[in-house]
């Protein structure tokens, strides 16, 4: 009997096709995403194979809103604030500008992200996972697992990632979420935005009225870093546009004095102000300010910079500030200094004026006109 030769593997086939300049930035744009979401190196030719296969058309709408992304965010803020069902796609996009709000301005900024928004990315999360249809386990809770603080895992699982699923992977979340509460902990799950992610574009769920009545008691917090995520990536705020009657009727901002310093301010548009900061004397300097961005992080190094901080320096992303003794050993405290990185004007003070100015700003926020106009502008630009 004469035996059959052993059958050769089939080989791949290869198929190549001539795309649009449209399919190619749609492809190349889900190459970034990718990349960013995994931090490894991915091909255009390897995103279109994921694409063919998956054949989800809402990983197409979340590749075609992050084409124009501001006006994607912009839609989207609308249908959120208006309380509309955010589809998957639309709530997917909103994640992958969440990863990028935690992770973002690494190194650039002292300001951290807040608990309170950490501890609503980690809620949403296990909203969402709760949403899957087989709830023992998932082909992803080793990633999830990896991305969250490793001392928050029970048991034999902080040493090891042998046995991983479902019910370790929830109970890290929780412990992760609980330990937030914490003033001492170290532990801030920073990389928890990958795992919204993940399972709102990978995982099978519950259809989208589901998904979106999962996530809207977290939608202020994810909003906050979806548009510090954008900001981070365009360097442009989310903005609606206002209406006329809104852009006219603004009262004016009365200047505000404190120990010899005068804030005054002018409004823009929408709920754009700018400030000058005036010094003691006459023919004294005037020290502008503008833009939410500048403004927020100069009242951050203003809180941080104090005579018992811990820390004596503060380096952002647009001021440098530190504090330094006297040089004459007779004065007592210390002195303050700063100056903005891009015209490297400084100005020194002493403990007392520091003081005075933290108290103007401090009672500048008590103005009505300028915490509504903050406010509005923190819709815009998020958490910064």
């Amino acid at each position: 009997m004469t035996e059959k030769p052993p059958e050769k593997p089939q080989q791949q086939q290869t198929l190549s096709v001539r795309i649009s300049a449209a399919l190619r930035t749609r492809l190349e744009q889900a190459r970034k995403r990718m990349s960013a979401r995994t931090g490894e190196s991915v091909s255009t030719s390897e995103i279109a194979k994921q694409l063919l296969e998956s054949a989800r058309e809402d990983r197409l709408e979340v590749v075609d809103m992050l084409v124009n992304p501001t006006e994607a965010l912009t839609q989207i803020r609308r249908k959120g604030e208006a309380q509309h069902v955010l589809t998957r796609a639309e709530w997917t996009t909103v994640a992958h500008f969440v990863q990028q709000g935690l992770e973002a301005f690494s190194g650039k900024t002292p300001n951290p992200v807040s608990r309170e928004s950490l501890g609503d990315v980690l809620d949403a999360f296990l909203a969402v996972y709760e949403l899957r249809p087989d709830q023992r386990a998932s082909k992803h809770d080793e990633y999830y697992l990896g991305n969250l603080p490793r001392d928050c895992r029970p048991g034999k699982a902080k040493t090891s990632d042998d046995g991983v699923n479902s019910e370790i992977v929830r109970r890290t979340v929780v412990e992760a979420r609980k330990r937030l509460g914490e003033a001492t902990t170290k532990s801030e799950p920073l990389l928890a935005g990958r795992n919204l992610l993940v399972l709102l574009e990978d995982e099978k769920l519950s259809g989208a009225d589901a998904v979106d009545h999962a996530l809207r008691p977290f939608w202020p917090g994810l909003w906050r870093l979806a548009a510090r995520g954008h900001y981070h990536l365009t360097r442009q705020p989310v903005r609606i546009k206002p209406s006329q009657r809104d852009s006219f009727f603004q009262r004016p901002i009365a200047p505000i004095r404190e120990g010899g310093y005068t804030l005054s301010f002018a409004r823009g548009e929408g709920h754009d102000f700018s400030m000058l900061l005036g010094f003691p004397g006459p023919r004294a300097p005037l020290y502008p300010f503008s833009g939410y961005p500048r403004i927020g992080e100069f009242r951050s190094m203003l809180g941080a910079l104090t005579p018992e901080s811990p820390t004596p320096h503060w380096d952002g992303e647009h001021f440098f500030g530190y504090t330094a003794k006297p040089e004459d050993e007779k004065e007592k405290g210390k002195d303050f200094w700063f100056r903005a990185h891009d015209n490297g004007i400084t100005f020194g003070f002493a403990e007392k004026e520091w003081k005075s100015v933290q108290v103007l700003f401090r009672r500048a926020w008590d103005v009505q006109e300028v915490r509504m106009a903050w406010d509005g502008l923190a819709l815009e630009y998020g958490e910064l």
